[in-house]
């Protein structure tokens, strides 16, 4: 357990903070490729 505290602590924070990062992209994507759909469906 103390392996996993002490090298793995840094591990966890780097991979939340990619998947954050990850998140708000798709969800910017997923916004502009909304938006796209209602302007070329119009």
């Amino acid at each position: 357990m103390n392996e996993e505290r002490s090298g793995g602590g840094q591990q966890v924070r780097l991979v939340v903070s990619w998947l954050v990062v990850a998140v708000l992209l798709g969800y910017g994507v997923v916004q502009t490729l909304i938006t796209a759909a209602k302007l070329f469906t119009n």
